[in-house]
């Protein structure tokens, strides 16, 4: 069964609502997040990097959640929640499932760790910064949604989960609202029975 080490609204969730998407039986276990157990020789035996997800699948382990949704979709999908790569939309499905982590959700995590690594003596221009810089990604996802359910059209996919927790992400630790149109589509997101299912997975 797979197995999922997670802590409570991390990228974990990724892993975990793939799984409720696609019926696959998976296993949360839950850590201790503090810095003593995640350097632990026990948990970096898991986690090399000493950090959440680790998915573990007989003996595959993996330590990136973006990684996990296509790999889970590629071999429990049965052509669920992605294109096949000769469609048109198969691009699209791409490029949006890494703009949610590698541009959207990395100015997010900027705010994040300034504000961990700094409590007493937060830099608004830092805070700043990056809040422009997330506009601006959410700028770009509010334009390309106008006419869409979700971010294939009709068709949820992979790059809807990635983006989900992006945005709850987002929600959580910066805490700006977000346009109409994306507010519209984080709820549908968070209406979705498989999402109501990963959160009660974690709590």
């Amino acid at each position: 069964m797979i197995k999922i080490y997670h802590f409570p609204n991390t990228r974990g969730l990724r892993a975990i609502w793939t799984c409720e998407e696609l019926n696959v039986p998976y296993q949360v276990e839950m850590i201790d997040f503090s810095p003593e157990y995640r350097l632990s020789p026990e948990f970096l035996r898991i986690s090399p990097i000493g950090k959440v997800p680790i998915l573990q699948d007989d003996s595959i382990t993996m330590a990136e959640s973006g990684a996990m949704v296509h790999y889970l979709i590629d071999k429990y999908g049965n052509g669920k929640l992605r294109p096949e790569t000769d469609n048109p939309k198969y691009p699209t499905y791409l490029e949006w499932s890494w703009f949610a982590e590698a541009t959207f959700t990395s100015s997010a995590s900027e705010i994040i760790r300034h504000k961990r690594a700094f409590p007493d003596d937060i830099n608004a221009e830092v805070i700043n910064e990056f809040k422009r810089r997330a506009t601006f990604c959410l700028n770009a996802l509010m334009n390309f949604l106008a006419d869409k359910k979700w971010l294939l059209g009709e068709r949820f996919s992979g790059a809807d989960i990635m983006m989900g927790i992006a945005l709850t992400t987002y929600a959580r630790h910066v805490a700006e609202p977000f346009p109409p149109i994306i507010q519209n589509y984080f709820d549908r997101l968070s209406d979705r029975p498989a999402f109501l299912r990963t959160k009660q997975a974690e709590s």
